[in-house]
Parts: C-alpha cells; sequence; structure tokens
C-alpha cells in the first residue's frame, strides 16, 4: 500500500514539474522551421510484371514435391 502512495506523489510531482516546464517555455522564442525542397519526380512510369503461365494441375503440383 505504501508503494502505491509513493507511485502516486512520484506521477504527481512528474505531473506538476511537466506544467511548469510546459508555461516555463512558453514564452520562448520559437523554434523556425526552415521548409525544404520537395523531391522531383523524375520518371514517373510504374513498372508492371506481367507473369503468364498455366495453372499446374494437382498431378504436376504433385509431381513437384
Amino acid at each position: 500500500m505504501n508503494i502505491r502512495k509513493n507511485f502516486e506523489a512520484i506521477f504527481l510531482s512528474a505531473a506538476a514539474l511537466g506544467l511548469v516546464a510546459s508555461y516555463a517555455t512558453a514564452s520562448a522564442r520559437p523554434v523556425e522551421v526552415v521548409k525544404q525542397e520537395s523531391a522531383i519526380l523524375i520518371d514517373s512510369t510504374v513498372h508492371v510484371v506481367v507473369v503468364k503461365a498455366p495453372r499446374l494441375s494437382v498431378a504436376e503440383k504433385a509431381g513437384l514435391k
């Protein structure tokens, strides 16, 4: 039972510390994000592989094993 109370105290102190830190850094200058150039697609064709073959019969499948 005492362990639960200790964990509760640790959780509450961590939550309070996070709240204080968020208020402390709220007035700080925001980070400037530089927009990078997007990638240019040179070859826009999609390669397709077509396999044409007859299906194996049950006897042919059994012969493969």
